[in-house]
């Protein structure tokens, strides 16, 4: 009797270490989209794989065991992933960008409502946008890796502990110095500003922050190249190579490479040629030192760094096309894949023939008779001047042919993410403007001066400074799309933004579309206006354009920031796509 007693006793305790072992089993399937092994990534099914889980608890033990698994604080795999610091780099050096821009908004808005001039500050805002103009490479900078470092783990980044210790290490480092060297540019530029106000002469507290700036941006130089360095060698992990075999560099991201490298490159030159005039021979930009050739240089490299503007709303592009292709929801034919060589190629063709031209034909710098800054180049060989500058416009107008096949590949794609289709529109914006830029001031260059054509270079130019927010907007987009599918939601699924900032992503895109609309509508009042035509109604529709103009400009703004706003908000709980307003 005592024997069956035991036996009975061993039974029973048997039975509830089982039940115990099949909620351990729970637990574990549970959070296979973290610790699971190669086989099971393949099955790229974790809504059932968490089914299946939730069927081997059955007990009262296992649903508590079930509650508590799903609790937020538990989390904590997620949480680990070393793409965050990527992420949160990005997001950074976009809060400033954005901060910049309204600050400048806002500004000008108070100035244009009370009828003053610029006063010191909004000239020094003016002047810092030039600070932030390399802030979106910087963050296609982040983006690559980001990509890269996913791509090459198999979604796995914290296992293999991809990227490397020190790309970690700069990415911070190389934010807080962006953000030092945003800094005291305003600063510099308002104590110049305000001394110009005043009628005093720069001293020796201007050059105080103009070599606290060049520091800073000597800092975030080096710390970029860090980072570049690490995305060029960059590997994919051993086990992986034996088990998945060698995944090769993908178009979008050495394109990108490409044009990083390129566009870091021009943009530190130009630097170092302006502190070492600044610095070391202490003079500025005024017209006696034409013959100088570190003036020289400066000038040469200006206008490449005019020929990069495209880069990156052209890398931004080709990051979202990659992310797309790698996500399975479309695949990247052959003509798209060699129309974003060739774009890639052409572009740094142009930068070549830029630098090359001005040495090829002996040019030397003129002064402007208006303003001593602005120079040009003149030459005693202007056949092959034209020669050059025509091989450069036959790349340029190549390069928008190759861009007209990727965006044809881009809008007759099916089943395309929400902020796929909202970069894709954004990009079309920026470079259907850009292109008729370029073809109004040809068409000014080959017809007679008094041609009517310098109305349509300035509403072009308006519309080019409009436009110059989309590559950060897309950016912007990315990044919240990014971080929320960073996050896993109570489902098991990837997350999405919420529904108010997804909203703010759809106002945001079509406002900037309602500005350059308007800008247009704007151009033409103008004219009308200036050539005595039109009458009272021409005046006041010029005040109601420019009115809604402002308007959509700060629609733009705030709905960016709102979008920008939730990313700091996002959860597991609301990284859901519910919340939607409209």
């Amino acid at each position: 009797m005592a024997s069956m007693k035991l036996c009975a006793a061993l039974l029973l305790a048997l039975s509830a270490g089982e039940e115990t072992a099949v909620s351990c089993r729970g637990m574990e399937q549970m959070r296979s989209v973290v610790i699971t092994d190669d086989k099971e990534i393949e099955a790229k099914d974790s809504t059932s794989l968490l089914q299946r889980g939730a069927g081997a608890l059955a007990s009262p033990l296992s649903k508590a065991t079930l509650a508590h698994a799903t609790d937020p604080a538990d989390n904590v795999a997620h949480e680990s992933n070393p793409l965050r610091s990527t992420l949160s780099s990005i997001g950074a050096v976009v809060v400033i960008y954005i901060i910049t821009y309204d600050v400048l908004l806002v500004t000008h808005c108070i100035n244009k409502a009370r009828g003053n001039l610029s006063g010191p500050l909004e000239k020094a805002m003016e002047s810092a946008i030039m600070g932030v103009a390399f802030a979106p490479m910087l963050c296609v900078l982040f983006l690559s890796v980001y990509k890269r470092a996913d791509t090459l783990t198999m979604h796995h980044p914290e296992k293999y502990e991809l990227p490397q210790n020190y790309v970690d290490i700069a990415l911070p480092v190389c934010v807080v110095a962006f953000a030092m060297q945003m800094v005291l540019y305003v600063i510099k530029e308002w104590t110049i500003n305000k001394q110009d106000a005043s009628g005093v002469a720069p001293g020796n507290q201007t050059s105080l922050w103009v070599s606290l700036h060049n520091l800073a941006a000597f800092v975030m130089y080096v710390s970029a190249i860090i980072v570049i360095v690490g995305l060029v060698f960059m590997s994919q992990p051993s086990d992986l190579v034996d088990s998945k075999g060698e995944l090769p560099l993908s178009t979008g991201v050495f394109c990108c490479n490409c044009l990083v490298v390129l566009y870091f490159a021009v943009y530190a030159f130009l630097h170092i040629i302006r502190m070492i005039d600044y610095h070391w021979r202490g003079r500025t930009l005024p017209a006696e030192h034409l013959t100088d050739k570190s003036r020289y240089l400066y000038e040469v490299f200006k206008i490449a760094a005019t020929v990069l503007q495209s880069a990156p709303m052209l890398s931004v592009l080709f990051i979202a096309i990659e992310l797309t292709v790698d996500a399975g929801e479309e695949p990247l034919s052959d003509v798209t894949e060699t129309c974003m060589y060739l774009c890639t190629f052409l572009l740094v063709v142009q930068v070549a023939v830029a630098v090359i031209t001005p040495f090829a034909t002996g040019a030397k710098l003129k002064a402007s008779p208006q303003r001593a800054e602005l120079v040009d180049f003149e030459t005693n060989w202007p056949r092959l001047f034209t020669l050059m500058s025509s091989i450069k416009n036959f790349c340029m107008m190549a390069t928008y042919l190759a861009l007209f096949v990727i965006a044809y590949y881009a809008w007759t794609a099916e089943d395309m993410p929400v902020w796929r289709i909202l970069v894709v529109h954004l990009a079309t914006f920026y470079f259907l403007v850009y292109l008729f830029f370029y073809l109004t001031v040809a068409t000014r260059s080959l017809m007679a001066r008094n041609s009517g054509m310098d109305d349509g270079i300035k509403t072009m130019m308006t519309a080019k400074d409009a436009v110059a927010f989309c590559p950060m907007l897309a950016i912007l987009l990315m990044y919240c799309w990014a971080k929320a599918t960073s996050i896993k939601g109570v489902d098991g699924k990837s997350g999405q933004p919420q529904g108010y900032a997804q909203d703010g992503m759809f106002l945001a895109t079509f406002g900037m579309l309602l500005q350059l609309i308007l800008c247009m509508a704007n151009g033409l009042f103008f004219t009308s206006v200036k050539d005595g035509g039109g009458g009272s109604c021409a005046r006041v529709g010029l005040r109601l354009v420019s009115m809604l103009f402002y308007l959509a400009m700060i629609v733009v703004h705030v709905a960016a920031l709102m979008a920008l706003a939730s990313s700091f908000f996002i959860s597991r709980s609301n990284a859901t796509g519910a919340g939607a307003w409209f």
